[in-house]
């Protein structure tokens, strides 16, 4: 039996709270296209035949530049040598910049597994894809480079077995049925924040 703990960082909207929710089978963390909807950590548990995998979805790295945007960074970054494996989101739909460096800096001293996960394939043509893989890959630092589309559910299959495999064994760290940390009175004010934030957009 594996068990262990996965955390997902990133630059915001890069769609780890699209790639938590499709891992864990139910609506956990809000989608939205505005930077830094997800303010806090949020933990699913995901049971497979071999394995529980608790997987963490985080707020979005960047330059903080307000005491509220400090704390959602500080609740990334502590995940970051708490986990088992450590899955770097990227959006391949979005040309790189200071964000990335600041993340591989943050990373560099990680003991676990580092995973480079490049969400939203499907965005983009398959050639502009493949230079990008091969040249993180000359890089070595990555245990493991998985291109998926976490929205329409492409490659999760094998990112879901990379994971598996480099988990430790062990005994579950929460009961079959365990959905989650967060209580049902944050779900029901996070359903009305991600109304707000669809309105607000419309409106834009």
């Amino acid at each position: 039996m594996k068990s262990g703990r996965v955390s997902f960082i990133g630059r915001p909207n890069a769609g780890k709270s699209t790639l938590l929710n499709h891992l864990v089978g139910a609506k956990l963390a809000i989608i939205s296209d505005k930077p830094q909807t997800t303010r806090t950590r949020i933990l699913g548990v995901r049971n497979y035949p071999d394995a529980q995998v608790v997987f963490l979805d985080t707020p979005g790295i960047h330059r903080p530049l307000h005491r509220m945007n400090v704390r959602m960074v500080d609740a990334a970054v502590e995940t970051i040598h708490e986990v088992d494996v450590l899955g770097l989101v990227v959006d391949v739909a979005e040309p790189p910049g200071r964000g990335d460096r600041l993340l591989l800096d943050l990373v560099k001293d990680a003991k676990a597994p580092l995973f480079l996960i490049l969400n939203k394939i499907d965005l983009i043509k398959k050639p502009k894809l493949l230079p990008m893989i091969d040249r993180h890959g000359r890089e070595g630092r990555f245990a493991e480079i998985i291109p998926v589309s976490a929205s329409k559910g492409d490659n999760l299959d094998r990112l879901e077995r990379a994971i598996i495999d480099r988990l430790p064994e062990g005994r579950p760290l929460y009961p079959d049925d365990y959905l989650t940390d967060q209580p049902q009175r944050f779900f029901a004010a996070e359903i009305v924040r991600e109304k707000l934030l669809q309105f607000t957009h419309a409106e834009i």
